[in-house]
C-alpha cells in the first residue's frame, strides 16, 4: 500500500523550514561537545531539507566519528543533539509561525503513505483551539539519530498505526524499508479476472479468487526494502479486512464501461452540464489514487483492463 510522496512539499515549505531550522542554529550557544561543533560544521547547512540520499551520508559520517569517541563523549552529544533540535517544542502547538501543525497544514497529500487505510490530515486554526495533524514519523529515528530530529525530509506525515503501533523504534536506517520521500511504489496489486467471472458464474462453487500483493522480482534493488515494508506494515493482513469494500469496488469496474456512462449521460443530462464522470461513476479518481482510499490498490486493479 506504499505510496510515493516525494513531490509532498512546495519549494516555499522548504524555505520556510530551512529558514526554521537556521534560526535555531544562529540562536544556539556555542557548542560545548567537540562532537556537536564537528557535527555543525561539517552537515549544519544540510540538516534542514537534504533529501533522504544525503541524510544516510550525514548518518554515515556522523556514526563513523561517534564510534572513535567514548561513551560519556557519544551521550553529551546525544544529549546536546536532543536539547538543540528540539522536536518536542516544535511538535507542540503555540504562537511560533512554524511548527508541526502548519508543516502538516503544508502537505499534499490527506492518506497516510504507509498503508492509504487511515488519514493524514489536519485541522488547525490556533494554539488554543482544538486541533488534528498526523504523527510526523521518523523514517530514521530521532532516538538514534537525534541531530535529524528536524529534517524535513525525515518527517512522513502518517497515521498512528503505522507510526507508533507497527514500526515503533524500528531503525530504518539498519533495516531498508522502501521511502515514501524516494522509492517507487514498488509494492502492487494483482486479481484474477478470470477465476473471477468463473466464481460468479458458478454460483460460488469455484474458488472465490483473493487480491494478492506482489513484490519485484528476487533480483531486484527494491525488493528486500518492498519485502521488509509489507512485513512491517501487515500489509497482507489489512488488505485481508479490507476485501469487502475492495470487492464492491471490483463489482464496479466489472459493470462500468465508457459506453454504457455515455448511454447514461445522453439520457439523463442530455445537454452535457450535468454529465456524470469516471470518477463519479466509480467512486475513484485514477488520476489522484494517491489520495484515495486504498487508492493504489484500486489504481492496480483499474489498470487490469476492466474498464476497456
Amino acid at each position: 500500500m506504499h505510496i510515493n510522496i516525494s513531490d509532498i512539499w512546495s519549494s516555499s515549505v522548504e524555505a520556510t523550514h530551512e529558514a526554521f531550522l537556521k534560526a535555531i542554529l544562529a540562536q544556539a550557544l556555542p557548542p560545548q561537545s567537540a562532537l556537536l561543533a564537528k557535527l555543525l560544521g561539517r552537515h549544519g547547512a544540510r540538516l534542514a531539507i537534504s533529501r533522504p540520499a544525503k541524510l544516510r551520508e550525514i548518518i554515515e559520517d556522523v556514526e563513523s566519528f561517534k564510534s572513535t569517541a567514548s561513551d560519556a563523549q557519544r551521550k553529551h552529544f546525544d544529549a546536546a543533539c536532543e536539547k538543540l533540535f528540539d522536536y518536542g517544542r516544535f511538535a507542540t502547538k503555540s504562537s511560533r509561525p512554524w511548527s508541526a501543525y502548519q508543516l502538516c497544514m503544508s502537505s499534499s497529500y490527506r492518506m497516510c503513505p504507509y498503508c492509504q487505510q487511515s488519514l493524514a490530515v489536519t485541522i488547525y486554526r490556533d494554539h488554543k483551539t482544538s486541533s488534528l495533524r498526523p504523527t510526523l514519523d521518523h523514517f530514521y529515528p530521532k532516538s538514534e539519530y537525534p541531530y535529524l530530529a528536524l529534517s524535513l525530509y525525515n518527517l512522513v506525515p502518517s497515521c498512528h498505526t503505522c507510526n507508533s503501533s507497527l514500526k515503533g523504534k524500528e531503525n530504518f536506517f539498519t533495516r531498508r524499508h522502501l521511502h515514501p520521500y524516494e522509492d517507487l511504489e514498488a509494492i502492487s496489486y494483482d486479481f484474477d479476472i478470470v477465476s473471477y467471472i468463473a466464481h460468479r458464474a458458478s454460483a460460488s462453487t469455484s474458488p472465490m479468487p483473493q487480491i494478492s500483493v506482489k513484490l519485484p522480482l528476487a533480483n531486484d534493488p527494491l525488493h528486500e526494502k518492498a519485502r521488509r515494508s509489507v512485513e512491517t506494515f501487515l500489509a497482507r493482513e489489512r488488505l485481508a479486512i479490507s476485501e469487502l469494500e475492495l470487492f464492491r469496488f471490483v463489482e464496479a469496474l466489472l459493470v462500468y464501461s465508457q459506453g454504457r456512462l455515455d448511454e447514461i449521460n445522453a439520457s439523463v443530462f442530455p445537454g452535457g452540464k450535468w454529465s456524470l464522470t469516471p470518477e463519479t461513476a466509480l467512486n475513484f479518481s485514477r488520476s489522484n489514487y494517491k489520495n484515495e482510499w486504498l487508492g493504489a490498490i484500486k489504481r492496480d486493479l483499474y489498470d487490469l483492463g476492466w474498464s476497456e
